[in-house]
């Protein structure tokens, strides 16, 4: 059964990142085992196939999020970051122009709360965590930044089924767990990755070796290269630093609202002065007219400014461990 459950993911990850062509609609009523032990797959009413920029953008996907294993540092997660970032954006998920920064902060924390999780531990709450900038990405205001293509549908519809059957074989099925190996083996034996970082997944498997030790002396001095040319940059004037205050985009931003409000009551209160002052009825009426629009107006705007404040206090920072 734990054998069933083992292949019953590695089809589905064969049929999504290597051919790009899967079967929609896994349930259990599609699927059957023959006698050898292999699946056997009926009812092909429901398939579809991935684009070819969704197809190499979830391929890079899926390479960026298991690079490096459970136990990746720091830089690589990073260079993972900013992979991820690429990838979504070449399947079309993550808008092109959207805030670079954000989103490759948001992706590593994505790769690192994978990989905790992976390790057995728990994982971090997004929202206390990297509050701010999720709530720059995920604004209204500069139109949505985050769209799935319609086959998303027919993927998560299909891991959903494969999920399902893998627990029903498997209490421990974990079909992250066993993507490691199959995405170490994919990049190992495809176009993607570099030859080192093929050559150290064939060498640990090969010796057994402590990868994190292997890593940590192998890329010592391209660390040490890359600090000595950042300081090269900085001497030159060619390094040029983005500073950004979210507290303050935000800040400015109530204070819009806020300033709308003052104007529309403002403008009540002088209108309501106006058709006091007057004699003439038909003038007086607009007047007051005119302040109960202004009125109604202020208080919108009141509400706004609560929401906005609700908001930012469910997405505020509590948490600065990023790891």
């Amino acid at each position: 059964r734990k054998l069933l459950a083992k292949r019953t993911a590695d089809s589905f990850l064969r049929q999504i990142v290597e051919t790009g062509y899967f079967h929609c609609d896994p349930h259990p009523g599609n699927l059957c085992v023959n006698k050898e032990g292999q699946l056997v797959f009926y009812d092909y009413g429901m398939m579809d196939e991935l684009k070819p920029n969704v197809r190499e953008g979830f391929r890079e996907f899926c390479i960026a999020l298991f690079k490096g294993g459970p136990f990746a540092d720091d830089i690589t997660v990073s260079s993972s970051a900013k992979d991820m970032v690429s990838a979504v954006e070449k399947m079309g998920v993550l808008a092109k122009g959207a805030d670079r920064l954000a989103s490759a902060k948001l992706a590593r924390f994505f790769i690192r709360n994978f990989k905790n999780i992976q390790q057995g531990k728990k994982g971090a709450n997004i929202k206390t965590t990297i509050g701010s900038d999720l709530l720059t990405l995920t604004d209204d205001k500069g139109g949505t930044v985050f769209r799935f293509p319609s086959t998303f549908t027919f993927i998560f519809r299909a891991f959903a089924s494969i999920d399902g059957i893998g627990k029903g074989l498997d209490p421990q099925y974990d079909i992250g767990k066993l993507a490691q190996p199959f995405i170490e083996v994919f990049t190992a034996t495809s176009d993607n990755g570099t030859d080192l970082e093929k050559f150290m997944g064939r060498f640990g498997q090969a010796t057994g070796l402590n990868v994190k030790d292997i890593n940590t002396a192998v890329t010592t001095p391209r660390k040490i290269a890359y600090i000595e040319e950042t300081v090269r940059e900085m001497e030159q004037g060619n390094l040029k630093i983005r500073v950004r205050c979210l507290e303050n985009e935000r800040a400015l931003e109530r204070l819009s609202l806020s300033s709308d409000v003052n104007q529309a009551l403002l403008t009540a209160s002088l209108l309501v002065s106006v058709g006091l002052a007057t004699e003439v009825f038909l003038v007086s009426a607009l007047m007051y007219a005119g302040a109960s629009g202004m009125g109604l107006k202020a208080f919108m705007g009141m509400g706004k400014v609560s929401k906005f404040d609700k908001k930012q206090a469910k997405y505020s920072q509590q948490s600065f461990d990023q790891e």
